[in-house]
């Protein structure tokens, strides 16, 4: 399988037991692993949303497990975050996440095509420069 980004709302769903994506996300986690790329600013606003929806244990004890499975973190660069900008505000009426448009930036600079996602609604909007659209998992 070819490198996967990683949204926020698919390591909050395999963080949070009452997420309503949970069992779907521990499912497609137990299949594929590896080759899932997480950005930092997308790691930051899981551990928020963790932490916010549960409590610091529960935060931890997701960190742990998913140091076990060796993802590999990815940092944006200046042009990332530039072009991140250009697409938020390309999509202003759309009011998307600033950690979608960084997806969306990183997509276009690694030639990723598949973004491991629940959040539907903003990827089916984006039409990233170097693909019609990007492929949404799981």
């Amino acid at each position: 399988m070819a490198d996967v980004l990683v949204d926020a709302s698919y390591l909050v769903a395999l963080g949070y037991p009452r997420d309503r994506n949970h069992a779907k996300a521990r499912q497609f986690a137990a299949v594929h692993q590896g080759n899932l790329l997480i950005p930092d600013v997308v790691l930051v606003e899981v551990f928020y949303n963790l932490q916010r929806l549960g409590n610091v244990a529960a935060t931890v004890e997701f960190a742990r497990e998913l140091v076990t499975q060796i993802p590999l973190f990815l940092s944006l660069t200046l042009g990332d975050f530039a072009r991140a900008i250009e697409v938020m505000d390309m999509y202003r009426d759309a009011e998307l996440d600033f950690a979608d448009c960084c997806l969306t930036a990183l997509g276009e600079r690694l030639n990723i095509t598949q973004i491991c996602t629940f959040d539907r609604r903003d990827f089916s909007i984006i039409r990233p420069t170097h693909v019609e659209f990007f492929e949404m998992l799981p």
